[in-house]
């Protein structure tokens, strides 16, 4: 049964994962630094998303994740590897699943998009209230908050949830931008209202993530296993696992950085 808090943590975090998502739903891919910008979100994160057959997007708009294919209702989603492909060229996506290249498209040209749409009508025609669609958005991301948040959790959290669950830890399963080391699961709540710090960077923490049912599919498996959120609620009088911060000052971070907590 994973540790409770005590109030207390280091003041120096290691960060040991950076996770870009470009696409809302799909699987991400890691990075050994990053480059945060003043107010805005994780670089490339969630920069596409793919609509579950509602007429009522487009680019440049924002929408609620119910709009969107996403894990929380298609974990089949999980089972696909998404590579991206970007150069003075452009931006290319690469989906395969098992090893086998499935799609391989211009995310920038209609019929690229229309490549990627079609294949996911494929994967889950039958589940969707009518076709695809492959919207972007330059200037934001579509992250379940429009206003421009980071994601960041523990690694004891990792750990303290698949000693409550049986699962195996895999930060996957949460699809925080930044994993930072800790001691103690759940502790990065206590950074709420205080400073993080690298370098020039200053990250502003402000809120809990609150989870959902997206935590309960295997991304080894891409299956849905039990509801995970009754149990949490049930041991640790809550259901969130990471942390929301604020860009307050821009600058690089890699993954050979250390955080400072700031008052």
């Amino acid at each position: 049964m994973p540790e409770m808090p005590d109030g207390t943590m280091s003041h120096i975090l290691p960060i040991s994962q950076l996770w870009r998502y470009p696409v809302k739903g799909l699987p991400g891919h890691q990075l050994t630094r990053a480059h945060l910008a003043t107010g805005a979100h994780f670089p490339g994160d969630r920069k596409y998303a793919i609509g579950a057959g509602n007429a009522k997007i487009d680019d440049g708009i924002w929408r609620k994740k119910a709009y969107f294919l996403q894990l929380m209702s298609h974990e089949a989603l999980a089972g696909i590897d998404c590579d991206f492909d970007t150069d003075q060229k452009g931006e290319r996506i690469i989906l395969s699943r098992n090893g086998e290249q499935l799609v391989n498209a211009d995310m920038q040209s209609d019929s690229g998009r229309k490549a990627v749409a079609a294949f996911f009508d494929q994967l889950l025609g039958g589940q969707l209230r009518g076709p695809t669609k492959l919207v972007c958005l330059d200037k934001g991301a579509f992250t379940d908050r429009q206003a421009p948040l980071i994601s960041l959790g523990g690694s004891a959290s990792l750990a303290g949830f698949a000693d409550l669950t049986g699962t195996t830890p895999d930060s996957r399963r949460f699809r925080l931008n930044i994993i930072f080391e800790t001691t103690t699961p759940f502790e990065e709540a206590s950074l709420i209202g205080k400073t993080l710090a690298v370098g020039d960077v200053r990250l502003d923490v402000i809120d809990p993530v609150e989870r959902c049912a997206a935590i309960d599919v295997d991304p080894q498996t891409a299956e849905r296993g039990p509801h995970y959120l009754p149990l949490m609620k049930q041991v640790l009088g809550h259901t969130d696992l990471g942390i929301l911060a604020v860009v307050a000052h821009g600058g690089t971070i890699s993954t050979d950085d250390r955080f400072s907590v700031l008052p």
